[in-house]
């Protein structure tokens, strides 16, 4: 596959080394400081679990105006309208997925764009360390890529899985980002009343009640607006039945390394991001008193 990637941080380089690696001919649409990176250097990924790295050779396009079978773009929110303004010069009829945090789904593409859209989600968390991307795969979040009949999206799937990445694929990709974006906002903002110590959130129990709460009243008032498309691992666990579970759950998941790889570097790293989000979500969740507690502190 010819394929082209829109976003080099973290997620964009992961699967980009990857990608590269399997073979398939990976560009970096330019956007500097990092693109300058991988002209340099290639894309650089280490595993922080197995410590594995994966290096490889990737082209740098000053435009988007060749022609691709794959475009991925990963890019935070808050960069989500320039990106989709960069590809309307793409040539042909690419399969374009866009990898995120976008609670408003396909309503947030903006422009029009030459080719096929799709929604997903990465599977892994981390950060950069220089030119490196160091990142976990997350267990329980398979990367998500939406469940349509193109060739292309199977090839992706195929590449990944080679790779060793879990793929799941969603029917609902739009309701799945919806919630999954309700689910990670309130994760975030805990962490925030905590000085992004996940340790810290660890030992607050009554700031883990209440995210656990918050998180159950914003899924309940998603399904109560028709929202479809929340994963199962968090419909099971975020019931008020479950509570004293998941507050142990994530108290536990808090206070390990995943705290740290899977949520604080993250929040730390895109607070501006993250704070946004919240406020999409605490401004579509208006009946949640947890949620407004937990949002709008």
């Amino acid at each position: 596959m010819k394929v082209l990637i829109v976003g080099a941080g973290v997620i964009g380089t992961v699967y980009g080394a990857h990608l590269a690696s399997a073979g398939h001919n990976v560009s970096v649409l330019s956007h500097e400081p990092r693109t300058g990176e991988v002209a340099a250097g290639g894309l650089s990924a280490r595993d922080m679990g197995s410590g594995r790295r994966v290096e490889a050779e990737a082209g740098v396009v000053m435009e988007a105006s060749g022609q691709y079978d794959i475009v991925l773009v990963a890019v935070r929110r808050d960069q989500l309208a320039s990106a989709c303004a960069r590809l309307g010069v793409l040539a042909g009829s690419p399969a374009i997925v866009f990898f995120g945090n976008n609670p408003a789904g396909r309503s947030a593409i903006t422009g029009d764009m030459p080719g096929d859209v799709y929604l997903g989600f990465p599977g892994v968390g981390g950060v950069m360390a220089g030119a490196t991307a160091e990142f976990v795969c997350i267990r329980q979040q398979p990367t998500a890529l939406q469940d349509a009949a193109d060739p292309r999206l199977a090839d992706l799937e195929s590449a990944l899985a080679s790779r060793g990445f879990a793929v799941q694929r969603v029917a609902d990709m739009d309701g799945w980002l919806a919630y999954h974006a309700a689910f990670i906002a309130c994760i975030a903002a805990a962490l925030y009343r905590c000085g992004t110590d996940p340790a810290r959130l660890a030992a607050d129990r009554a700031t883990v009640r209440l995210m656990c709460q918050a998180i159950t009243e914003a899924f309940a008032a998603l399904r109560a607006d028709d929202t479809t498309g929340l994963p199962r691992n968090l419909a099971v666990l975020h019931t008020r039945l479950l509570r004293p579970v998941a507050v142990r759950y994530w108290a536990r998941t808090m206070g390990s390394p995943a705290g740290e790889q899977w949520f604080a570097a993250h929040c730390r790293h895109a607070e501006a991001e993250m704070r946004t989000l919240g406020h999409d979500i605490s401004a579509r969740i208006t009946d949640s008193a947890a949620v407004a507690e937990l949002l709008n502190d």
